[in-house]
């Protein structure tokens, strides 16, 4: 029986790559010691703002359980517009930090910015994600207000969401993913959610990614909105573009009824968490015997997110051939991967046993099943690997010896 060398990939990697810190809006904790400064963890609104006006700001957002469809968590985060001084505060959440400086509710100086010098109010990223994805539930008394979700990649600067519209430095901005959304329900009506699927524009002009700044609100312009509005916030996720590369396979000849182990490179994300989706499978195929995989033949699938291995059996009965390949498909997001890159021969027992007797070996080695190379004269017992080169090619064999 020729030998199926095992090759175990464990180098196994996480399908999330860089994510924002209690994404969930699980965790909460009070910006100093007022009790009316509760927030989520790393998530923050006018209570823990900075600036001259700050002192006005009222409470923003609270916990809530109402929770997106299918969340395994029993938090969201409501986020809702206040009257300022006789002007709507729209209802804000970042990642950074706010900061009112201007009575102005588009004025200059007031922004969302990534504040480097304190962790709490930055998140870090050497990436460009594919999109970002977030849950929400939006019940306005207007059917034409849109709230609005941004999120800018930018260089290594305490970068800003003007509430005039615009960003700076500008010249820090690496990649925006940027949307505005209507209500999902009337305010006070039903608890109605949608899932929201953001693309990252890697638009420059910066190409220097060091840190990710998100900032959703109850009303895309200043000041507008009605003060009844309320807002839900679940289960943030950033996508990363998924990708499955197959390993080296260890020989060109297999039989019929063989074990044949398969590791692949699974990267991005395959199963995100904030999507009610069956776990991702990893499904090794085997062409036809002129290598088409117009119908391919299942040889095995592994459930799986990450990278890994899959054990498979070549199948009995199919025709014998010397030029069979072998690819990767996945279910979630689906891909194929490229095939094995040379032709694989299929054989029967008896077609082995039958070139055995008539092939003459003029080149013959052999291997304790570690790779080291033994001599044929006093072998113990044990498994050892024969390979021999014939006019036909090379061939390599199992031996048992008890």
């Amino acid at each position: 029986m020729i030998f199926s060398l095992c090759l175990c990939y464990t180098l196994g990697m996480a399908q999330y790559g860089t994510q924002f810190e209690n994404r969930g809006f699980e965790s909460w904790a009070y910006f100093g010691n007022n009790a009316n400064t509760n927030e989520p963890v790393h998530w923050h609104s006018s209570k823990s703002a900075d600036g001259t006006y700050s002192g006005f700001l009222s409470q923003q957002i609270e916990p809530s359980s109402v929770v997106r469809p299918g969340s395994s968590g029993t938090k969201s985060v409501k986020v809702y517009p206040v009257s300022v001084v006789g002007v709507t505060a729209n209802g804000n959440l970042t990642n950074g930090r706010m900061h009112a400086g201007s009575m102005s509710a588009t004025g200059s100086n007031n922004y969302n910015y990534t504040q480097r010098s304190d962790e709490r109010f930055n998140t870090p990223i050497r990436e460009v994600p594919d999109s970002l994805t977030v849950w929400v539930c939006f019940r306005s008394v207007s059917s034409d207000q849109e709230g609005e979700a941004r999120a800018a990649i930018h260089g290594d600067a305490d970068f800003k969401f003007v509430s005039n519209g615009t960003m700076d430095p500008a010249n820090q901005l690496v990649a925006i993913a940027s949307k505005m959304f209507k209500r999902t329900a009337m305010v006070g009506g039903d608890f109605v959610w949608r899932r929201l699927s953001i693309p990252f524009d890697a638009c420059g002009p910066s190409n220097d990614p060091r840190y990710i700044l998100f900032t959703i609100t109850t009303n895309k312009t200043p000041g507008e909105g009605g003060t009844s509005d309320d807002m839900y916030v679940d289960d943030i996720l950033l996508i990363y573009n998924p990708s499955i590369q197959m390993g080296a396979l260890p020989q060109n000849q297999y039989l019929m009824g063989e074990e044949l182990t398969i590791p692949f490179t699974l990267t991005g994300t395959m199963s995100p968490d904030n999507l009610n989706r069956e776990p991702n499978q990893v499904i090794a195929q085997l062409s036809a015997a002129n290598g088409s995989f117009s119908t391919p033949i299942e040889l095995g699938r592994v459930t799986t997110n990450t990278s890994g291995s899959i054990t498979v059996t070549i199948p009995q009965g199919i025709f014998t051939g010397e030029h069979y390949r072998i690819r990767l498909a996945t279910t979630n997001y689906p891909m194929v991967s490229e095939d094995n890159g040379f032709d694989i021969s299929i054989v029967t027992h008896d077609a082995l046993a039958e070139n055995e007797i008539t092939e003459v070996p003029f080149d013959v080695e052999l291997f304790d099943i570690s790779g080291r190379p033994v001599f044929d004269g006093h072998l113990a017992p044990g498994i050892y690997i024969k390979k021999y080169r014939t006019a036909q090619g090379c061939t390599v064999q199992k031996i048992v010896k008890r």
